[in-house]
């Protein structure tokens, strides 16, 4: 039973955050960003509960079909999927304050329907262009193959770092995992908002057992250093491809902050 509420919470989390980038009205957008927040910040306590008791879990999901046509249609599944989830709870304090949080996420959802106006959603419609940009077919093609690469990139981060910091008793390893962390979500928030701009917003796929289940840290460590040099050399090439100052900025401003990724892993294979 507790291995089905931590893939739940999981789906819960991905509806929430990916409901999220699918929002036109930056506000709405925002608000429920922070409640994808906050239900990771469950994820992750469900995930030390169950490492304290020696509970085996993974990240397994579904195939999440997380396509809604609009607001009213998006806020009500949300409702719908909080409720639900409700049946596999535990009384326990931890549980509690985990209901109270998905209470409040109920009742703003709920208000939203009332009150915000019907707005149609375009983030799944497949028509690949970048809203006020007059880019090429290479160019957006590279575009869409860059985000999607480093999407999903980003999400396996999130959840390999926070596995990882869930096993681990190094304050310093774990200070590392945990602003790896922030920092993927802070990219997978910009790819995916950019993705859905262009209508081709998805969730990523499911993360094989043995990419967080590793049995060796430092080569782990090792070849997350060669990916993050791989992505660093996209961002520059993307940079270089995509022609317009805006968005080559942008890739430029990424790759510097894969620089810092990397002396953070370097930093990490000294504690290993």
């Amino acid at each position: 039973m507790q291995n089905k509420i931590f893939q739940i919470k999981h789906e819960l989390w991905l509806e929430m955050l990916f409901g999220s980038f699918s929002i036109k009205d930056e506000k709405l957008y925002h608000k429920l960003y922070d409640f994808s927040s906050i239900l990771f910040r469950h994820l992750e306590w469900i995930g030390r509960d169950l490492v304290e008791k020696k509970i085996v879990f993974n990240y397994d999901k579904n195939n999440l079909n997380i396509e809604t046509k609009d607001n009213h249609e998006l806020f009500a599944k949300l409702i719908k999927l909080l409720k639900d989830s409700r049946k596999y709870y535990e009384n326990t304090p931890l549980f509690q304050r985990i209901i109270n949080d998905e209470e409040f996420f109920i009742s703003e959802l709920t208000q939203y329907l009332a009150t915000h106006p019907n707005e149609p959603i375009t983030a799944y419609d497949k028509r690949r262009e970048y809203p006020n940009k007059n880019l090429s077919q290479p160019q957006k093609d590279a575009l869409t193959l860059f985000l999607f690469e480093e999407n999903y990139k980003e999400y396996e981060l999130i959840l390999v770092y926070t596995y990882s910091n869930l096993f681990t008793d190094n304050k310093n390893l774990s200070n590392i995992f945990k602003i790896l962390v922030d920092e993927s979500q802070f990219h997978l928030k910009s790819f995916s908002r950019m993705l859905s701009l262009m209508g081709i917003l998805s969730t990523p796929r499911t993360l094989m057992k043995q990419i967080y289940r590793f049995g060796d840290m430092k080569q782990f460590l090792l070849d997350g250093i060669k990916e993050e040099e791989a992505a660093k050399e996209e961002c520059l090439r993307l940079a270089r491809e995509i022609e317009d100052e805006e968005l080559s900025s942008f890739f430029s401003f990424i790759n510097f902050q894969e620089n810092y990724h990397i002396d953070l892993m370097q930093e990490a294979l000294k504690e290993v």
